[in-house]
């Protein structure tokens, strides 16, 4: 019950930095598991990646290689549901002996996809900045200042992965549909939208479905296990 508390603190803390300079590198590193999303299931489905990128604005895009329409349909579900399934990975192996190695395994993938497919850019001076700060986490040898930092860039991340996916994806079909607010008309080529292409299913329901798969894993790795702890 304790750790449901403090999942609940960093989330409040979280909302209220929402639109703050602090909050710019746990965006950036949740379109990093969106993007990282995109690239597993290109390996597992097709003849995996050309090209990783992630950029400053928290947008990013991965340039896959498929094999035919399942190929694609699996890698276009990766990203939303990549970056929450990644995110509740990380809080799920805190729990276990792996989490010592957890900070370290990120940043050691986090390197190896920019240095193979991004080059000089943005996404790879990131990965070395997070490198970095990992480097310096593991030289401080704190097990309860490794244990926040896990949930803070787990909670984070989920709470991200999850607006990202009401807002970008309901709330635009919503207002393409009824024009509730000027200037955000566009349809942008995302996620949803290709599925919709792809399956005849309106981008709104992928959203919705991906919210609610969303939902339910949250409740069955976080907060059951929480409430059961006393």
């Amino acid at each position: 019950m304790k750790q449901i508390w403090r999942y609940l603190l960093i989330l409040i803390l979280v909302l209220v930095l929402w639109n703050t300079i602090i909050m710019k590198p746990l965006k950036i590193f949740t379109v990093f598991l969106h993007e990282l999303g995109h690239a597993l299931m290109a390996f597992i489905f097709g003849y995996g990646i050309q090209g990783f990128k992630v950029n400053m604005n928290e947008s990013g895009h991965t340039l896959v290689q498929a094999k035919g329409w399942f190929s694609m349909f699996m890698i276009a579900n990766g990203g939303y549901l990549g970056s929450v399934l990644f995110a509740l990975l990380i809080l799920c192996l805190k729990r276990t002996f792996f989490k010592k190695y957890i900070m370290g395994t990120i940043a050691i993938v986090f390197l190896f996809v920019t240095i193979k497919f991004s080059g000089f850019s943005f996404a790879l001076l990131y990965s070395v900045i997070f490198a970095a700060i990992v480097l310096v986490l593991y030289m401080a040898q704190n097990d309860k200042l490794t244990d926040w930092v896990i949930d803070i860039i787990g909670i984070a991340s989920v709470a991200y992965a999850i607006y990202d996916t009401f807002v970008d994806t309901i709330l635009l079909q919503i207002n393409i549909y009824l024009h509730l607010i000027t200037g955000w008309y566009k349809q942008p080529v995302t996620d949803a939208v290709q599925l919709s292409k792809m399956t005849g299913i309106p981008a709104i329901v992928w959203g919705f479905i991906w919210l609610a798969i969303a939902l339910f894993a949250v409740n069955a790795t976080l907060i059951k296990p929480s409430k059961g702890k006393r």
